[in-house]
């Protein structure tokens, strides 16, 4: 016989655990909607990390570009820093506002030595004609040509696949030839292209370029649009290209003009070593070596004058620059030198000729 309290008990018993299976799907329900949301989440966010990886700049670099009323200058600065752009107090004029001026520099790293420049004409189809727009236009647009140009320079094995990337090839082959004689090709595994900007320079469709790799840091480097639409690799400034190793200028310290890229900064104070009156005197080194040199010049010679604007312009401090450099005299420390001629603008050599 069945207990009359029992029986009253199980329709509450029931309802309760109704309710109880009813409450734990409902949060089983609302966990597994929110572990969907979390994993949306961290989707979503590691596929914008990636793309903002391929085209990520120092935040330093953003400052100096998008800073407002400032003119842009390129400051020649390595992948090392990325701040590539510095400021200028003048007023941007509104068709140049966009793009970044090739000028005074700033500092950087890469290589050196080599032989001596030979003198050869610009290739016309590089060549703009006068009064013509300069730097690379609606470069955003032609990032994929850019790309194939940078990562085809990089991935190349050997000097005569490379040269195919290369501004002047002709007469940049033997300079090649002779920088890797005792150093091989450096290989990286190509990742993406970062940011690319159009740099202003009359006469000439110029351009900075980011390149990221998976097993090395980013590479900062100058390209050049050519008359066909192609583009080229600025292979000379990459390497920071000179004529004969850091070491050896200072040891052999020749009578005639080597040239080098260098990074010149005003003496904090100034050198025992004796230079002409009215000389201006500068402390420089080489970009991967620690030996530091003085230099002088004469600030009155109207051939010096860019110099002195490309000084002033980076503020007389870690400023890059390709110069002449031989020694006046006879052998003495080693510690001062003589400017013979500056060349280009920061570490990029610009004339239709070059000696």
């Amino acid at each position: 016989m069945t207990n009359p309290s029992i029986a009253d008990n199980d329709p509450p018993r029931r309802s309760r655990t109704r309710r109880r299976e009813a409450m734990i799907n409902a949060i089983a329900t609302a966990l597994g909607c929110m572990a969907l949301v979390v994993m949306i989440a961290t989707i979503v966010r590691v596929v914008m990390v990636k793309l903002w990886e391929s085209s990520k700049v120092n935040p330093e670099y953003v400052q100096s570009v998008y800073d407002g009323g400032m003119e842009r200058r390129w400051s020649g600065r390595s992948h090392e820093q990325t701040a590539l752009l510095a400021e200028d107090s003048a007023k941007v004029d509104e068709t140049t506002k966009a793009t970044a001026t090739i000028a005074p520099p700033h500092a950087g790293t890469p290589v050196t030595h080599s032989l001596p420049l030979t003198q050869e004409a610009r290739p016309p189809s590089s060549r703009l004609p006068l009064g013509a727009v300069s730097s690379i236009q609606d470069i955003d647009n032609k990032r994929q040509k850019i790309e194939t140009t940078i990562r085809g320079f990089f991935e190349s094995d050997t000097i005569e696949k490379k040269l195919a990337y290369v501004r002047d090839p002709q007469r940049v082959r033997p300079l090649m030839e002779n920088f890797y004689r005792n150093r091989s090709l450096e290989h990286r595994e190509w990742k993406s292209l970062g940011w690319i900007l159009p740099v202003e320079e009359p006469g000439y469709r110029l351009g900075y370029a980011q390149a990221v790799f998976g097993d090395a840091e980013p590479v900062s480097l100058i390209i050049e649009e050519l008359g066909d639409g192609g583009f080229r690799v600025d292979w000379e400034s990459s390497v920071r290209y000179g004529e004969i190793g850091w070491n050896e200028f200072i040891q052999t310290q020749p009578a005639t003009p080597k040239l080098f890229r260098v990074i010149a900064s005003k003496p904090r104070h100034a050198p025992s070593a004796e230079a002409p009156q009215g000389s201006e005197i500068l402390e420089i080194k080489h970009p991967e070596e620690d030996d530091v040199i003085y230099a002088y010049f004469d600030r009155q010679d109207p051939k010096f004058q860019p110099l002195l604007q490309q000084l002033q312009t980076g503020n007389w401090k870690d400023v890059p620059l390709t110069l002449r450099l031989c020694y006046p005299g006879p052998a003495g420390s080693g510690k001062s030198v003589r400017i013979a001629d500056v060349e280009g603008k920061g570490w990029l050599i610009l004339q239709r000729t070059r000696s």
